[in-house]
């Protein structure tokens, strides 16, 4: 990506005026990974802009597909290993494709496999645009020094490097897996997590650029919301899950967009591409909890509490109670509403602007709770417009009670 379109976009998207999100994607990975960022800083950048750019977290153009062949490259042993496979992709995206295939033995259905196939050139074009986007990084800190306290460039490059580069090494989705997955097992007793499931792989086949799973018979949300055939009861099952393990272990799917989540017939729920692990220390963790549980009874003086409770800098009481007052103001036609009349994603995102411009500040892990939120309440949104979501997640976080220390 050439240096004056990234400078383009960031103007555009300051201006609340992003380009078109084909245009977007075309300009190559660093600039969905920027954008997808500024989706996240409703602090600010206007709240309608952070909701069109979050639309990149699941959006993509269509992807040429190619071959197998020529997609594997340098891995093809792998293919050694199979049966038989299809030569053209079921799936295919910006950064790589997705092909059938059939391990060596007895019963096919249980040898099927899916390939997942890292395009060659991806890492090594990612790593050119950071580098040109850090000297011009570099060149706007020179000339606008008071920028690094509002927004530091640099520091958010190398939050995306880390972040996009563990994401293109798929080793790390099969480590995530097994992560999430040893997480389950080890708290299945605590907790209902029976329908709960997340990809596995044939590790002995699996390196930084292709890994191959065990195929997961079922539809993703993604189709299901589409077609208007998923149930409620099902979306809530997976807030269920979701909400122990944000609230409870601080350590969740990082990429929960509808895509991810595979339904079979029998009502299991299997989380897919777990490369991206969100995580949250312990006082933030606690400190969401306790908002969302009384947001979620409408007691807003308490809200408001632990909302200040998980800042890292606290307001005093005189500040505290200015804010109070703005708080209350906010969710002044919250109670009762349904997810079509208010939508919580917006609402979160005017809660953190908010507390900010009041003096508030809050770890990085808060971007990835209000990643999870967007998904979450547009996959209800889409699915049953009508309910009201905060008195239907009140059972879940009763069930977490003990967290909170009144």
């Amino acid at each position: 990506m050439k240096s004056l379109k990234l400078i383009r976009l960031i103007y555009k998207i300051h201006r609340n005026e992003p380009p078109r999100l084909e245009e977007i994607e075309e300009m190559g990975l660093l600039a969905v990974k920027i954008s997808q960022y500024y989706a996240l800083r409703a602090d600010f950048i206007d709240e309608k802009t952070c909701v069109y750019l979050s639309k990149l977290y699941e959006y993509s153009y269509a992807a040429q597909k190619r071959e197998i062949d020529l997609a594997i490259d340098k891995d093809k042993w792998i293919l050694d290993a199979l049966e038989s496979y299809e030569n053209l992709p079921f799936s295919s995206a910006s950064i790589g494709q997705v092909h059938i295939g059939y391990l060596r033995g007895n019963d096919k259905e249980d040898r099927k496999v899916a390939m997942k196939i890292r395009k060659e050139n991806f890492k090594e074009s990612f790593l050119k645009d950071i580098e040109n986007a850090k000297k011009i990084a570099n060149i706007l800190l020179f000339f606008y020094p008071k920028l690094k306290k509002v927004f530091n460039p640099l520091e958010v490059l190398e939050n995306i490097e880390e972040g996009t580069l563990k994401e293109l090494h798929f080793l790390n989705e099969v480590e995530g897996a097994n992560y999430l997955r040893r997480l389950k097992n080890e708290n299945s007793e605590k907790f209902d997590l029976k329908d709960l499931y997340f990809s596995s792989f044939v590790e002995s086949l699996c390196c930084e650029r292709v890994i191959v799973s065990k195929f997961i018979e079922g539809e993703s949300f993604n189709t299901l919301l589409k077609e208007g055939r998923l149930k409620y009861s099902e979306l809530l099952k997976l807030f269920k899950y979701h909400t122990f393990f944000m609230f409870k272990l601080g350590v969740f799917h990082g990429d929960l967009h509808p895509g991810n989540i595979i339904l079979n017939e029998n009502g299991e729920i299997t989380l897919i591409d777990c490369s991206t692990i969100g995580k949250v220390k312990s006082k933030l963790r606690k400190g969401l909890f306790g908002f969302f549980y009384y947001l979620s009874r409408y007691n807003y003086d308490k809200s408001a509490f632990y909302l200040n409770e998980m800042s890292e800098k606290r307001l005093n009481q005189k500040d505290f109670e200015k804010f109070l007052e703005k708080f209350k103001a906010l969710y002044s036609d919250f109670k009762d509403s349904s997810v079509s009349d208010v939508s919580l994603t917006k609402r979160m995102m005017e809660t953190i602007k908010l507390s900010i411009n009041s003096g508030m500040e809050f770890e990085e892990g808060m971007f990835h709770v209000i990643k999870s939120l967007m998904y979450l309440d547009g996959m209800v949104l889409k699915c049953n417009p009508e309910v009201n979501l905060m008195n239907d997640i009140r059972e879940f976080t009763e069930l977490l009670k003990s967290e909170l220390k009144d």
